[in-house]
């Protein structure tokens, strides 16, 4: 029996091709955990993951989620390379679009607003606080529920694309283990 490759299954090929965003969930998760010094560092993705749901809510339209997601990350490219915390940064787009929202009215809108702001308080209390294993367990426990987040948005299949709600869910729970890995 010879091993099966892609060419000659197309079911897996179209396994593989279905699965594109857990797949790219990877990089990014590497680029996240690449120099960390303090698993605090990844608090801005408390801020991020939720500024994901809460942009398509504020003007009700999911089809924005993906090239907002990416004119995050460029954005906070800088702060990284300069080993600055982006999560303020970060907060200030979730206040914008938080007003946004509201003056807007957008149907859904508040739920997504009440989330980014639980999950940004996590994310400031992670990072303020003096105690580097709760920052790190905070940081961690943020995450997961996030995923959990992530996974209801993804059964919904509303507010955002389902192939975002699955490539955060992938990165949630990657980088939410990661986080308590590092700290014990």
């Amino acid at each position: 029996m010879t091993p099966t490759t892609i060419q000659e299954n197309p079911s897996l090929l179209r396994w593989v091709a279905h699965r594109w965003p857990t797949f790219a969930a990877i990089p990014v998760v590497a680029a996240s955990l690449f120099g960390l010094a303090d698993v605090r560092g990844l608090a801005f993705l408390l801020v991020l993951s939720p500024l994901g749901y809460l942009v398509p809510a504020s003007v009700n339209r999911p089809g924005i989620t993906w090239p907002a997601v990416l004119i995050g990350s460029v954005a906070i490219a800088p702060f990284k390379i300069l080993g600055l915390n982006p999560a303020y940064a970060l907060l200030v787009a979730s206040a914008v679009f938080v007003v946004i929202g509201t003056v807007r009215r957008a149907p859904g809108f508040g739920v997504q607003a009440i989330a980014a702001v639980l999950f940004a308080l996590l994310a400031v209390v992670a990072i303020e606080g003096e105690s580097l294993v709760l920052g790190g367990v905070l940081i961690s426990l943020g995450l997961l529920a996030h995923a959990a987040w992530d996974v209801y948005h993804h059964r919904l299949n509303r507010v955002v694309p389902r192939s975002f709600a699955e490539w955060c869910a992938v990165l949630d729970v990657i980088v939410g283990v990661a986080a308590l890995v590092l700290i014990f």
